[in-house]
């Protein structure tokens, strides 16, 4: 069963015999959401159900209620009424026919079914059951006037019968040529539907029904095609040449009622609606045209944009601002989303479909660049524009150029928040960092470290060699501190000689700021040339964790103070965490290392492996590559703890060599057993791709293995990408070269802009776990997600969400778009023996 989508017409197919559900599934399943039922007590439940059919495909006969009881049940219960019915059915005779138009039933398609003609019924039927639900609906049927029918066929008999059986309900015009029929179709009163037939000397019906629809008039005239051809290749060639319907000699006179009052139905409303579209096209036009008499002489960039997001109007004033003429606009509707910034370009995109509704909203800020490079600052305005009805008529909007005052109240901002001597922020403006950071990690589940660093005895040096050179002191100091690692997130100057830093922990312990402690340390007591005189200086740290040592900014402050205090009563240069422990912890680690470096050397690792799945059909799309340690005396250490060791220590080089091999020879084991399993995913570390030999060792172990390279993904982290752009587009480039995948990982965690992305040319999006973990009950994760599936697919690229626990998560997945899962729900990580036992049981 298809789950029913919003965007898609629900179909309820109801059919005893499985052979033929599965047919007419599948006839259907692209173009509509399909519900099945095998019995008339089962298809009665889901029409009531929530949502309900837009229409049933419903069998007569069928063992228990069959087809009619079926009809007359739904016809008598009011929430089931209007969904219209169409019969598939063997029966053929024109009693059954005639039951079946009684009891309601909208019509009738004989077995065996005729795909085309099949899809011609279903979309007929869901028109008309759209314009009878439109409250709006401007059908109105005209019993004074009945409607006008013209009967074309060559055979008089024929003629007879058709016009015995409508004349008493229709006004009757015949022809018995092509050419006489098209003289009355071209005449003051053409009709309003016509039974043509096909066979006829001279112009066939083929022909007729062409030249009527090439006729002004004959657009809207719904043709019916009268055949004693039954061939799918005919109905084919009908349907080309334009005609609305077939009815099949010989005539069941029920069936060619029913088929005539609904074409005619059809025609009637869409002619209508068309007529009000004009009028209101008309009205529209006059409103535009007062509209653009203002516009013109604005100051601001104004516009209006039709439903569809194309250009109605656009003000002069365009040119002024972008170097774009207003012609270029309506040229290409997406010019303005090029010249935003694509930093602020999300913005816009989540901006535009909601934009601006009520008058009290604020307008939308961001940069646009100019033809001529330049970049301006613009306050974007728009609201949307109904008719008297309330039909939406596309949006008006007005662009302010306020790049002057943008930069006016940058300066004031500087000088507010920032310390005029470093540039770095003052006290103010890492007050609202730090509550930043702590809402991050509270809400991602993270950590962070709070690092204050005062500078040792430069109260004697400031007065000892001046203020000035105090100062150039105080500058170089900020320099080296803005040359630390990308793990550095915020450092701000807080006092005369007091700096502070944020430092982000993305493992488990935080073991690495220790060392970035230490390193910091050497930094500053490297001497300074000042006006050609070395100084020499030194620097206390005190180190306060995020959660650990405190929950708000006030307590980690006044922790991180309280052991900077520490360190400078150790005699100074010295750095001090407030967490008591930490030493033991450090000891720790440093075992840790030295039994990793003899694990890696013993074989004590092994590769563990996750099935990547299709989010729809839940078949096998990958697996990911997961290193596993198994200690001799405390057992499988998580990753979490021995990953960041052998960043830090180095240790993460020869560790990814190893599981690069591995998993490449592993993969060449399964090929050559003749298993064909779609690609591995390999997580690629930033150490790794820093050290500048990553392609060298990706070619090595495809040789070793004789893997194909398209057999091999590696994953890259979208912060590293994000931290070395330029070195990171060279290696990506190398490794694109050698033929293997590439997926960024872990992605919305790392800020990376549009054009960005597109210029790394990657495959895949990992959606991160923490925005898929709580997307079904966090309405801004679900945002996030949603945002982020649609950015890959807008980029060409395959999107992937990991950390996938819960059913409902999946479905929520599949329902956005997303094309693979990968998490808990499908299978945990698993070693070689266990998951060739998972693939032979989901084979």
């Amino acid at each position: 069963m298809t789950p029913p989508t919003p965007d898609r017409p629900r179909i309820l197919i109801v059919d005893d015999v499985h052979e033929n559900l599965h047919a007419l599934m599948q006839l259907l399943r692209e173009d509509y959401a399909i519900l099945a039922a095998t019995s008339g007590a089962m298809a009665l439940e889901l029409a009531a159900g929530e949502p309900r059919p837009d229409l049933i495909l419903l069998d007569v006969k069928m063992p228990g209620m069959d087809g009619y009881s079926v009809l007359a049940k739904l016809k008598s219960e009011p929430t089931t009424a209007e969904i219209p019915v169409i019969f598939i059915t063997a029966l053929s005779s024109p009693d059954d026919e005639a039951r079946g138009l009684q009891l309601g039933v909208a019509d009738y398609i004989t077995k065996p079914v005729d795909p085309e003609l099949l899809h011609l019924r279903v979309r007929t039927q869901l028109e008309l059951c759209r314009y009878r639900r439109t409250d709006s609906s401007p059908f109105s049927p005209k019993p004074e006037q009945p409607s006008s029918l013209l009967l074309v066929d060559d055979l008089p008999e024929n003629l007879h019968e058709l016009l015995e059986a409508l004349k008493s309900d229709y006004r009757i015009r015949v022809a018995s040529t092509g050419p006489k029929a098209l003289e009355i179709v071209s005449g003051p009163e053409p009709p309003d539907l016509i039974l043509l037939d096909i066979v006829m000397p001279g112009m066939d019906g083929y022909e007729v029904c062409q030249r009527i629809k090439a006729l002004p008039r004959g657009r809207r005239i719904p043709v019916i095609f009268v055949t004693v051809v039954d061939a799918s290749a005919e109905k084919v060639r009908g349907f080309e040449a334009g005609a609305a319907d077939y009815l099949t000699k010989p005539l069941d006179i029920d069936e060619v009622r029913a088929r005539v009052r609904t074409h005619l139905e059809l025609a009637q409303l869409r002619a209508a609606l068309e007529d009000q579209v004009t009028e209101r096209t008309a009205l529209l036009r006059q409103s535009e045209q007062k509209y653009r008499i203002l516009a013109d002489y604005s100051p601001n960039w104004e516009y209006w944009l039709a439903p569809d997001g194309g250009y109605l109007y656009v003000s002069p004033a365009c040119e002024e601002v972008t170097g774009h003429a207003p012609a270029e606009f309506f040229a290409d509707p997406e010019l303005m989303v090029r010249m935003i910034h694509p930093d602020d370009r999300p913005r816009w995109l989540a901006h535009e479909p909601h934009a601006c509704s009520t008058d009290t909203e604020p307008p939308l800020r961001l940069r646009l660049r100019a033809r001529d490079g330049s970049e301006h600052w613009i306050e974007h305005y728009c609201k949307p524009v109904f008719d008297e009805n309330g039909r939406f008529l596309g949006r008006r909007g007005s662009n302010a150029d306020v790049t002057e005052r943008y930069l006016a109240e940058q300066r004031a901002d500087d000088l507010a928040h920032r310390d005029t001597l470093t540039g770095l922020p003052n006290r103010t403006l890492f007050a609202e960092l730090l509550e930043h950071a702590i809402n991050q990690a509270r809400h991602g589940r993270g950590r962070f470290a709070l690092l204050l660093v005062d500078i040792d005895r430069f109260k004697t040096i400031n007065e000892s060699l001046g203020h000035s050179l105090g100062d150039e002191l105080l500058a170089t100091i900020a320099r080296r501190l803005l040359e630390q690692g990308p793990e550095v997130e915020a450092i701000a100057r807080i006092g005369s000689d007091e700096f502070s830093l944020i430092v982000d922990l993305p493992a488990t312990e935080p073991s690495g700021i220790d060392l970035l402690a230490q390193r910091l340390l050497e930094s500053l007591c490297r001497p300074c040339a000042l006006s050609g005189q070395e100084v020499y200086t030194s620097a206390s740290i005190g180190i306060a964790l995020y959660p650990t040592d405190g929950e708000d900014a006030e307590t980690l402050l006044s922790h991180a103070n309280a052991a900077l205090h520490g360190a400078k009563d150790r005699g100074r240069n010295q750095m001090r965490f407030f967490a008591r422990g930490m030493s033991h912890r450090a000891r720790e680690r440093v075992q840790l290392e030295a039994d990793l470096r003899r694990g890696i050397e013993q074989n004590q690792l092994c590769l563990y492996y996750q099935p990547q799945v299709d989010a729809r059909s839940r078949a096998l799309a990958g697996l990911e590559a997961l290193v596993r340690w198994e200690h001799p005396e405390q057992g499988m250490i998580s990753p979490g703890e021995f990953i960041p060791i052998a960043e830090e220590s180095g240790l993460i080089v020869q560790l990814g060599d190893w599981v690069l091999h591995d998993a490449c020879r592993q993969m060449a084991s399964w090929r050559a057993a003749g298993l064909k399993l779609p690609r591995t995913a390999v997580n690629v570390s930033a150490v790794q791709l820093s050290h500048g030999q990553l392609a060298q060792t990706v070619r090595a172990a495809l040789a070793a293995s004789a893997l194909p390279s398209e057999y091999l993904e590696l994953e890259i982290t979208e912060s590293f990408l994000m931290r070395d752009q330029e070195r990171a587009q060279q290696t990506l480039a190398e490794l694109r070269d050698l033929g293997v995948r590439l997926s960024i990982d872990d992605f919305g965690t790392g800020y990376s802009s549009l054009a960005y992305l597109q210029k790394l040319q990657v495959h895949k999006l990992k959606i991160d776990l923490s925005f898929v973990r709580d997307m079904t009950s966090n309405q801004a994760n679900a945002a996030i997600v949603k945002a982020i599936i649609a950015l890959g697919h807008n980029l060409g690229l395959e999107v992937l969400a990991e950390g996938v626990e819960q059913e409902d998560q999946a479905e929520e997945l599949c329902a956005q778009g997303c094309d693979l899962i990968q998490g808990y729900l499908i299978a945990r990580p698993l070693p070689v023996a266990q998951l060739s036992d998972w693939l032979v049981d989901n084979a």
